[in-house]
């Protein structure tokens, strides 16, 4: 991993590192926003939507989540463009100059060949304020954009070897198939973002400036792909996505992530969510409890966990 170079002068914070891939990949992901979407926040947060309008007066907006369903809007614009090299942006106007009330920062990219290596990675912020910039040192910037850079080196290196996908890559033989409404990108990003080794592989739109028909992604290593466009969607039982926890934490985690904006709690560790996907979630020790030699003890684990929503392991445990 390369090297990352923390500097804070003023009120300015700036990151610098090397990306091992070459300017026109690492260009792309920051001016593509499919592609920007992938590595710009630190999981499990995740970029729920990215407007680019990469031109001096253009927008840049984006929303990023949390996975408790925390939202952070920023809007902004870009002030300078050198296409392939520097970007300069700022919330202190929204698209075409016009002026807002508020504003916390004026970012900087800048992107310098290291021959045979890759690109160096320049990124700033400026502040007008020494209270803007402890706040932004107090939010995480030393950490996060650490990790987002690191997101932001392996996306850069997948690209420079792999290229972009402009059709759907198919990868995996077998993999769900979620037929969505609308808002399969979204999901996708959001249900990535809940667990480790979890990645969207690729997206797929039949009109480049259309919305995405297919998102192809993992999660834990387990393929799926989400089809946008069924106006007819209904949820159902039939089909569900399972999650095996460790332990307590990770299921309360989860069930609270899947709950917010407008889950819907079932029984017995199902829930489904703000779109209409039914999960699971299971704690290991169910089905250790479940299983063990005694018909009686797994009888009486049974008949707690048909009194339970969120499944309580202290519970189960006091049952058996």
């Amino acid at each position: 991993m390369s090297e990352v170079e923390i500097r804070k002068e003023d009120l300015t914070l700036e990151l610098s590192r090397v990306i091992a891939a070459p300017r026109e990949a690492v260009w792309q992901c920051w001016t593509n926003p499919e592609l920007l979407k992938q590595w710009f926040c630190p999981k499990p947060w995740y970029v729920q939507k990215a407007e680019m309008n990469v031109r001096p007066g253009g927008r840049f907006n984006t929303v990023m989540a949390g996975p408790e369903g925390e939202q952070f809007e920023n809007v902004g614009m870009f002030l300078e463009v050198i296409d392939g090299e520097r970007l300069m942006f700022t919330d202190s106007f929204s698209e075409g100059y016009v002026p807002r009330e508020t504003s916390f920062m004026t970012g900087y990219v800048q992107l310098d060949d290291v021959p045979g290596i890759g690109t160096r990675l320049t990124w700033g912020a400026r502040h007008a304020t020494e209270a803007d910039r402890n706040k932004h040192l107090e939010m995480g910037f030393e950490e996060g954009w650490k990790a987002a850079s690191a997101q932001l080196d392996a996306l850069a290196r997948s690209i420079a070897v792999e290229g972009l996908q402009s059709e759907p890559a198919f990868a995996a033989k077998v993999r769900t198939c979620l037929f969505f409404r609308e808002k399969g990108e979204e999901a996708a990003g959001f249900y990535t973002s809940l667990l480790p080794n979890s990645e969207i592989e690729s997206v797929f739109r039949p009109d480049p400036n259309g919305p995405v028909l297919v998102a192809e992604f993992t999660l834990a290593g387990a393929p799926f792909m989400i089809l946008n466009g069924n106006p007819d969607m209904q949820p159902s039982y039939l089909t569900s996505i399972s999650i095996l926890t460790e332990d307590q934490a990770e299921t309360d985690q989860l069930w609270q992530a899947l709950l917010a904006d407008g889950g819907e709690e079932g029984q017995c560790g199902w829930l489904k969510d703000r779109y209409g996907v039914y999960w699971q979630i299971v704690p290991k020790a169910l089905p250790r409890l479940m299983h063990g030699s005694n018909p009686e003890s797994a009888g009486r684990v049974s008949a707690a966990l048909m009194k339970m929503k969120k499944i309580d392991i202290a519970g189960l445990e006091a049952a058996a």
